[in-house]
């Protein structure tokens, strides 16, 4: 059956021309019929089947069903029909019509056959393989964290795509401009395809469409329009085809069964403080066939919104080693924690950085990151800072990831706040300039904070208040005046940045 919503457009681009009345998008055709005038031993007319007319043949009462007007000359006000104004010639219409039928009966076909596939279980590769020869252009099967389980042709790859141990991955380029064209955003909030241009692939369309399992996005088609222009049955197919692909990817292990234990119990005595030599540690890495690079971190994950709470926390698992090539991951205390450990000191110089923003965009993902360290015993000391970012409402979030390069503070004020009263710990002279502003309607704390925000630069902070130079100068003199403040004494000045700090938590 075609879509009355995509028989309408047709005919709407083929004709260039309005039509008038009310399309409901799920209402289904499954044949066209010429309608004559009106006599006495009419049959009922068919709900699944479109009838076109001329509308001077038909004065009211107009009979039920679902009926196309033509040549209305602005004559039918009629809200509740399908109409034309345009003289238009019917069988024209009708053939346009039966050419939008006979596409979707062909798109239909076509994924009986691939439904078959799947029953016979022949795999991803099979199913692809029998949806290019409908669409007639190169298919991609993606996962959330950009890399390709399948396509067709296979091992088809342009200059759209990185290589790495032998797996393929979208290049940041291209994600990059699936970002700006809000691809990703549509993938995780839609079901529906939706169609691109990419700005590096001038006079190329790119289809996409998100494939769910129990409501999480856990990846996405990708149909390039290099060979033939997209048809309006083709997104319908896809569609359908994903629907189709996300039973088949329900069979794998990592969605549906409890996977991936190699490394629970390792990790589990690492947090645990279970293990108490570093030689032990060192050699049961090398037992898990895993490297021990010099720099270690811990990273946590957890679910935003309720959606991916359906999935198989070891499906993430999976994809986030796909992130982390060097990396352990499990399920612990429901969220997922994964050990990484490079030669390097950023975290992020052994890992693609752009493709873990999407993928916690498209799956809704918090994630937090330990400081560095050394010692793979230390390990549930980092884990605990991890913990206390990602239940901390008051840490600092930058793309949906916490670093405790940004939170140390508030953990070590929220550990001393049972023996500490933050208020005491900061310093007088804010205390006072805070009154002193209230009283004098001065802007006083306002500016010395906004001094230290930019890194204690004059021409950065005149610039970030909006106010000249010398009004900024003049503010600072005055502050100078009413306490302590020396922009030459560094203990000062740490003692009120700290203080602001504690201000702010």
């Amino acid at each position: 059956m075609a879509c009355l919503e995509t028989i309408i457009r047709n005919i709407q681009d083929t004709f260039q021309i309005h039509v008038h009345g009310p399309v409901f998008s799920d209402q289904r055709i499954e044949s066209v019929y010429y309608l004559l005038p009106p006599h006495d031993d009419q049959l009922p007319l068919d709900p699944h089947t479109l009838y076109i007319g001329n509308y001077k043949d038909f004065p009211p009462p107009i009979p039920d069903g679902c009926i196309l007007l033509l040549n209305c000359c602005g004559e039918c006000k009629d809200l509740s029909r399908l109409y034309i104004n345009e003289d238009l010639d019917s069988f024209a219409v009708l053939n346009c019509i039966q050419q939008e039928l006979y596409a979707s009966r062909k798109a239909d076909l076509k994924i009986d056959e691939v439904f078959q596939v799947l029953q016979a279980g022949y795999g991803y590769q099979s199913m692809l393989d029998t949806a290019r020869s409908y669409l007639n252009n190169p298919i991609t099967l993606c996962t959330t964290s950009f890399s390709v389980l399948a396509s067709s042709p296979k091992e088809r790859f342009d200059d759209k795509f990185d290589v790495y141990e032998k797996k393929f991955y979208l290049k940041n380029e291209f994600i990059r401009n699936m970002k700006e064209k809000e691809v990703l955003q549509h993938l995780f909030t839609s079901s529906s395809p939706m169609v691109v241009e990419i700005d590096d692939s001038p006079g190329i369309a790119y289809l996409f469409c998100s494939i769910h399992i129990r409501r999480a996005a856990v990846g996405y088609l990708c149909i390039s329009s290099l060979y033939r222009p997209f048809e309006a049955a083709d997104s319908a197919f896809v569609m359908n085809l994903s629907k189709l692909i996300s039973l088949e990817m329900q069979k794998a292990e990592c969605y549906a069964e409890k996977t991936g234990l190699k490394y629970e119990c390792f990790l589990t005595d690492l947090i645990e403080q279970n293990l108490h030599s570093e030689t032990i540690a060192v050699r049961h890495l090398v037992q898990l066939g895993e490297p021990f690079y010099q720099y270690f971190w811990v990273l946590g994950f957890t679910f935003h919104g309720f959606s991916n709470h359906q999935l198989n926390p070891n499906y993430y698992i999976d994809q986030l080693s796909g992130i982390f090539k060097h990396s352990m991951a499990f399920f612990y205390k429901g969220t997922v924690i994964l050990l990484h450990t490079s030669s390097y000191k950023d975290p992020y110089q052994s890992i693609d950085k752009h493709k873990l923003t999407h993928f916690l965009q498209l799956n809704q993902i918090n994630a937090a990151i330990s400081y560095r360290f050394e010692k793979i015993l230390d390990t549930w000391r980092y884990y605990n800072q991890v913990i206390f970012m990602l239940k901390n409402k008051k840490c600092v979030r930058k793309e949906r990831c916490l670093n405790y390069e940004d939170n140390y503070l508030n953990h070590l004020l929220e550990a001393a706040q049972n023996d500490i009263n933050a208020e005491t710990i900061i310093h007088p002279d804010l205390l006072f300039l805070q009154k002193y502003d209230q009283e004098n309607n001065t802007e006083y704390i306002k500016t010395l904070k906004a001094y230290f925000l930019n890194n204690r630069n004059a021409l950065n902070t005149s610039n970030y208040l909006h106010i000249h130079k010398s009004t900024f100068f003049y503010r600072i003199g005055k502050i100078a005046d009413l306490t302590s403040f020396d922009p030459a004494n560094a203990q000062i000045l740490f003692s009120y940045e700290f203080s602001f700090r504690v201000m702010d938590f």
